[in-house]
C-alpha cells in the first residue's frame, strides 16, 4: 500500500500556481507557444517547470498523465535544437520506476537491464559512452556494479540510471543535436537530469509517500518512501526560498538462471579424455591421480577401444558450455536520496541557489550456482580438467557454417545438444559481492540582468563518486569425478542437467586444497569532477542574442583493485564441520521449465564461514595484495569557450528562427598505470583540442507545422579504460608491448539531422527525423609495428635496454585510433490524444515511436591488423519501438506500455576462442500503470513492471547462436494509496 500526503494552503487541489525559473546550465526550456528569442537564455537552456499560460492569470501546473505529455511537447516545439522531454505527473510522482526505464519511451533510446532493471542507455544506437549526462546542469557520473554476464562495475564514461530514485527528479531532457551553448563530448545525446527548486512552487508544499512493493518470484514486500517539503518567504532581503527532497526504498529480489559460462570447442583445455589405445593420449599418465592406459582419472575408465564418440565430438568445430549450469541470484538492494534547494532573489532581475544532491546506493547480492567445473579447466595442479573427463553419451546439434575466421572458417559447425560424461568436477560456487557508490554534488548558480537587454549566468559546482566493492568472493567446493547430463533437445534456453549424486547432501561434497578455491577480488573507485562556467546573453535586436561563455572542468578518477596472493590455498573442512557451514538453496526454477534442474542444493553459508575463517575482514590466509596490473588513474582538464547566435526572423515574414555558433575545446590529460616490466607505476600525458561548429534550423512552415534541421561537429573522448599508460613491455626476442594508450585522439565524427513535426491537435504529434552521423573513427585494439616513441608510453619503459625508441620496431598491441564509419536512421513518432471519440473513449490516448538505426563498423580481431570483419556498432539495436495506451478521466487514470529492442552486440570478439561475438537477444517487455480517485483527497493506485515476465537472452556467435543466459526475476508489483489536504 502506498500513502502520500499533501499540505498546501487552502484552495490548493490538482492545480498550483507557479514561477517558472531558470537555470544555468540546465535543460528543459520554458514553455511558449511562439518561439520568441529570451536573452536570459531560458529559451534554449533552463529548467523545467511546466506551465499553462492562461488569459487572465498566472502560469498554472496542471498534473496527470495526459498533461505531463502536454507539458512535454509544449517544450519540444518550442525549442530550437531537437529535445524530447519526460516530465513529472504530479510532485514526486515520475511516471515510470526508474530514470532509464523513463527514458526508453524517448524515440530512439533503449536501454540495458540488469537484474530486470534499467541501467544505461543507448540513443540511437549510440552506447551509454557516447551520451553525457548532466545533473542539475552539472556533467556528472554515478557508478554500479552488476554480474560478470551484466559487464560488472562501470569503469568508463557511461551513466548508471540505477543510482538516482526517481521520484527526486522534475524533468529528464534527451538533447538529439549539438549547439554551442551545451557542453561537449557527446556523439549520441546530452541527457538532462533536473530536480526540483524551491521558486517552482508559489504555496507551501508537503509531500509525504509511502509504497509497498511486491517481487512475484521472490515473494517479498518492501518500503517505498519519498518527502518533498518546499516554501517561499517574502523578506527585507527579497525573496527566499528552500526545497528539501528524499527517498529511501528497499529491493529484495530473486533472479533464476541457466548459465553457460561462455562456450568453447571440444578441443580447448586439452580436449576430453582419449579412448584406450588412440595416440595421442590424453591426459598423460599420472599414478597420483590415477591416470593410466586403462582410466582417465581414480574411479574414471578410459572409453573402450574402438569408442567412436571421442572422434565425433573431439574437434574444434564442436562446441559445448564451459560451466553448464544454473543459479539463483538474491538480490537485496537499498537506495536513499536526498536533495536540497535554496534560491534567493534580493531583486528583480537577480536570482541566488545553491543545490545539493546526495545518493547512496548500497547492494548485496548473492550468487548460488552449482556447475560442471571440468569443461573449463585444464590438467594444471590443483585442476584436473576436461581431459579426465570422458565422453559417454552424446548428440549433437548442427548449427550452420562458421564465419569466424581461424581453423574452424567454411566449416561446418555443432553444438552439443545432449551428452552423458563421466569424471567431471562439480561445483557449488557462490559469488558473494557487497558495494555501495554513495554520489553527491554541490552546486552554485546565479543568474543576474545586467541591463535590460544583457544577462549574465554563472555555475560552479563539484561532484563526487565513492564506489566500494567491500567485498567481491568467489567461493567453490564440491565433488570430483562425477557424473553429469546435458540436454538441450527439448529447450536451447532451459536444458534439463543432472548429476550422479545427491546434491542437498553436504556429505557428498569437500572443502580441501583440490577441490576448493576461493578468489577475492575487492575494489575501490572514486572520481570527482569540478564545474566552472560562466554565460553571457545580449540581445541586440528584436530576434536576435548573442550568446558566449567559458566552461572548465577538473576530472580525476582512480580504480584500485585487490586480490588474494593465491586463490587455492584453503582451509580443509571434515564433513561435519563443513555440514555446519553449507545451507540449502531452495525452491529454485519457479517460472521455468519442470525438472531441467534439482530445485535445491547445498551451498556454502558465506557468512559463517567468512566469519570463522577471516574472509570478512580479509586476514590471515585471505589477506589481499594490490593487483597493481589492474589499478589505474586519469586526470583531464577541460577547457571550453564558445559563442552562439540565436535568430527569430519572423520580424522580417520570414518563419525560420535557430542558432548558429562555434565551441571550442581543450582537453589535457595524465594518466597513471602500472608497467610490469620496470615494476613501478609510470605517468603520461596528452593535449588535443577541437574547433566545434554547429547550427540548428527551425522553420515554421504553418501554426501547427514545423521543419528542423541541423549539423554539427562532436566528439566522444575515449573510454578511461584505454587511456593507461600501464603496460607489460618485453624486450628480448622480438619486442613487443601490450597496454593502454594515453596518447588516443577523441573519437570525432559530423552530424546531420532533419525532422518534420507536425502538431496536429492538443496532446499530439507526428513527426518523423532522419539522422546521419559520419563517425570519422573509432577505438579499438590493434596490433601493429611502432617504434617505441609512437607509441605514447614513458621511454624509461626501456630504459638501459640498448634498444632505440626511434628506431627499433616493437609490435605494439594496444588500443588505436582506427577508421569509423557511416551510422544513418530513422525515427518515428506519434502521440495523440482521442478527444475525437464519442463519451468515455474520448478519454483514450496513444503514444508509439519506432527506430531503426544501421551502422557498420571495421572490427580488428584478435588484435589483428590482417583479420577484420564489418559489424554493427557495439550496443546498436537496428530496430526499437516503444507503444502506450492510455485512459485519464476525473476518476480513472490507466496505461499500458510495452517496450521492444532487437538484438545487439555487447562483445566483439567474444571472450571465448573460435567464436566471433556475444551479443543479447531481442526483448519485449511490458509494464501498466492505474489509479482510481476515490475522493477529490484521495486515489487508490496499483503499478506492474514486466508484467509478462520477459526473460531476458544472451548469447555466443552469430552462427550458432548458443545460450549463454537465459534468466528472469519475475513481475514486480506496486499497490497503494495517495491522500491530499
Amino acid at each position: 500500500m502506498g500513502l502520500v500526503i499533501v499540505l498546501a494552503s487552502p484552495g490548493f487541489a490538482v492545480a498550483q500556481t507557479v514561477q517558472p525559473t531558470s537555470q544555468p546550465g540546465g535543460s528543459v526550456p520554458a514553455n511558449s507557444e511562439g518561439p520568441a528569442a529570451d536573452p536570459s537564455g531560458t529559451a534554449g537552456n533552463p529548467q523545467a517547470v511546466d506551465a499553462t499560460t492562461t488569459a487572465d492569470g498566472p502560469d498554472i501546473v496542471v498534473t496527470g498523465f495526459r498533461a505531463s505529455l502536454n507539458s512535454a511537447l509544449n517544450a519540444k516545439r518550442s525549442e530550437n535544437s531537437a529535445i524530447d522531454v519526460i516530465k513529472a505527473e504530479d510532485i514526486a510522482d515520475f511516471p515510470d520506476n526508474n530514470l532509464a526505464e523513463s527514458l526508453q519511451r524517448v524515440p530512439g533510446v533503449s536501454i540495458n537491464r540488469v537484474g530486470g532493471e534499467g541501467r544505461a542507455i543507448t540513443v540511437r544506437g549510440l552506447s551509454g559512452s557516447f551520451t553525457r549526462v548532466r545533473v542539475n546542469g552539472m556533467e556528472a557520473q554515478a557508478i554500479s556494479g552488476a554480474t560478470t554476464s551484466d559487464r560488472g562495475i562501470n569503469t568508463g564514461r557511461g551513466f548508471d540510471f540505477n543510482v538516482f530514485a526517481s521520484e527526486l527528479f522534475n524533468n529528464l531532457v534527451v538533447r538529439k543535436t549539438a549547439d554551442a551553448e551545451t557542453i561537449e563530448g557527446s556523439l549520441g545525446a546530452t541527457v538532462d537530469l533536473n530536480v526540483a527548486r524551491p521558486f517552482d512552487y508559489k504555496e507551501p508544499t508537503l509531500v509525504l509517500s509511502a509504497q509497498a512493493g511486491y517481487n512475484s518470484l521472490a515473494k517479498n514486500v518492501d518500503p517505498k518512501l519519498t518527502g518533498v517539503a518546499s516554501r517561499t518567504w517574502d523578506t527585507g532581503i527579497g525573496r527566499i526560498g528552500a526545497l528539501v527532497s528524499a527517498a529511501f526504498s528497499r529491493r529484495r529480489y530473486y533472479e533464476d538462471q541457466f548459465g553457460s559460462g561462455g562456450w568453447n570447442p571440444a578441443t580447448t583445455d586439452g580436449g576430453f579424455c582419449s579412448p584406450v589405445g588412440v595416440a595421442p593420449v590424453s591426459p598423460a599418465f599420472n599414478a597420483a591421480q590415477g591416470t593410466d592406459a586403462a582410466n582417465c582419472a581414480t574411479g574414471v575408465a578410459r572409453p573402450a577401444a574402438g569408442d567412436q564418440l571421442y572422434g565425433q565430438v573431439n574437434r574444434s568445430t564442436v562446441f559445448l558450455p564451459r560451466l553448464p549450469r544454473y543459479g539463483r541470484f538474491n538480490h537485496n538492494q537499498q537506495r536513499l536520496g536526498v536533495t536540497g534547494s535554496l534560491q534567493w532573489e534580493p531583486t528583480d532581475g537577480v536570482e541566488i541557489g545553491v543545490d545539493a544532491l546526495f545518493s547512496d546506493f548500497k547492494v548485496k547480492r548473492e550468487e548460488n550456482w552449482l556447475e560442471g567445473f571440468s569443461f573449463a579447466r585444464a590438467i594444471a595442479s590443483p585442476n584436473f580438467g576436461k581431459p579426465q573427463t570422458a565422453i559417454r553419451d552424446a548428440v549433437l546439434r548442427p548449427a550452420g557454417t562458421s564465419g569466424t575466421q581461424g581453423v574452424n572458417f567454411g566449416q561446418q559447425v555443432s553444438d552439443i545438444a545432449y551428452g552423458v560424461f563421466d569424471g567431471v568436477d562439480v561445483r557449488s560456487d557462490t559469488q558473494y559481492d557487497r558495494f555501495r557508490s554513495k554520489f553527491s554534488q554541490y552546486t552554485l548558480h546565479g543568474k543576474f540582468d545586467i541591463t535590460d537587454n544583457l544577462v549574465g549566468s554563472a555555475l560552479l559546482g563539484i561532484a563526487k563518486t565513492d564506489f566500494r566493492q567491500k567485498d567481491q568472493t568467489t567461493f567453490l567446493f564440491g565433488r570430483n569425478n562425477t557424473r553429469q547430463t546435458i540436454d538441450f533437445r527439448d529447450s536451447r534456453n532451459q536444458p534439463t542437467i543432472g548429476f550422479g549424486f545427491d546434491v542437498t547432501d553436504p556429505s557428498q561434497f569437500t572443502l580441501a586444497p583440490g577441490s576448493a578455491e576461493i578468489r577475492a577480488t575487492p575494489s575501490t573507485l572514486d572520481n570527482k569532477n569540478r564545474t566552472f562556467e560562466y554565460n553571457l546573453a545580449w540581445k541586440f535586436d528584436d530576434g536576435f542574442t548573442v550568446k558566449g561563455g567559458i566552461h572548465y572542468d577538473k576530472f580525476d578518477f582512480e580504480n584500485r583493485v585487490y586480490q588474494r596472493a593465491n586463490n587455492f590455498i584453503v582451509p580443509t573442512l571434515t564433513a561435519a564441520e563443513l555440514a555446519g557451514l553449507t545451507r540449502l538453496v531452495n525452491d529454485f526454477g519457479d517460472g521455468m521449465r519442470e525438472g531441467v534442474f534439482p530445485t535445491s542444493w547445498v551451498a556454502i553459508n558465506y557468512p559463517a564461514f567468512a566469519k570463522q575463517y577471516g574472509l570478512d575482514n580479509y586476514t590471515g590466509t585471505f589477506a589481499l595484495i594490490e593487483n597493481l596490473g589492474a589499478s589505474r588513474r586519469v586526470h583531464e582538464r577541460i577547457f571550453s569557450a564558445f559563442g552562439q547566435l540565436d535568430f527569430n526572423l519572423n520580424r522580417w515574414g520570414l518563419p525560420v528562427r535557430g542558432n548558429a555558433g562555434l565551441r571550442y575545446a581543450k582537453t589535457d590529460l595524465t594518466s597513471t598505470g602500472y608497467s610490469s616490466g620496470i615494476a613501478q607505476f609510470v605517468t603520461a600525458g596528452n593535449k588535443y583540442d577541437d574547433w566545434l561548429p554547429s547550427i540548428n534550423l527551425v522553420g515554421d512552415l504553418t501554426s501547427n507545422l514545423l521543419v528542423r534541421t541541423a549539423f554539427a561537429k562532436v566528439i566522444t573522448r575515449p573510454e578511461l579504460a584505454f587511456l593507461s599508460p600501464g603496460a607489460s613491455v618485453t624486450i628480448s626476442g622480438t619486442p613487443s608491448v601490450n597496454g593502454g594508450n594515453p596518447a588516443l585522439d577523441p573519437i570525432r565524427a559530423n552530424t546531420y539531422d532533419a525532422s518534420l513535426e507536425w502538431y496536429f491537435s492538443r496532446n499530439s504529434l507526428l513527426s518523423i527525423a532522419v539522422f546521419y552521423k559520419d563517425i570519422k573513427s573509432y577505438i579499438q585494439n590493434q596490433a601493429q609495428q611502432l617504434t617505441f616513441n609512437q607509441t605514447g608510453l614513458p621511454v624509461e619503459l626501456i630504459a638501459n635496454s640498448g634498444l632505440d625508441p626511434n628506431v627499433t620496431l616493437f609490435t605494439v598491441n594496444q588500443a588505436r585510433n582506427t577508421p569509423g564509419g557511416p551510422l544513418k536512421g530513422v525515427e518515428v513518432n506519434y502521440q495523440q490524444a482521442f478527444t475525437f471519440l464519442p463519451g468515455p473513449l474520448g478519454n483514450l490516448g496513444a503514444l508509439f515511436n519506432y527506430t531503426h538505426v544501421q551502422s557498420k563498423i571495421t572490427y580488428f580481431l584478435a588484435a589483428s591488423a590482417a583479420n577484420t570483419t564489418k559489424r554493427d556498432l557495439l550496443g546498436l539495436s537496428r530496430d526499437a519501438f516503444n507503444a502506450t495506451l492510455y485512459y485519464e478521466d476525473k476518476k480513472v487514470s490507466a496505461r499500458i506500455s510495452g517496450s521492444y529492442r532487437g538484438p545487439y552486440i555487447i562483445a566483439l570478439p567474444a571472450n571465448n576462442p573460435l567464436q566471433d561475438l556475444e551479443g543479447v537477444d531481442k526483448s519485449l517487455v511490458f509494464d501498466l500503470s492505474a489509479s482510481y480517485q476515490v475522493t477529490d483527497r484521495i486515489k487508490l493506485t496499483f503499478e506492474g513492471l514486466n508484467i509478462f515476465d520477459r526473460f531476458y537472452r544472451q548469447f555466443i556467435d552469430s552462427t550458432r547462436n548458443s545460450t549463454f543466459v537465459y534468466s528472469h526475476t519475475g513481475p514486480q508489483f506496486y499497490a497503494g494509496a495517495q491522500y491530499r489536504f
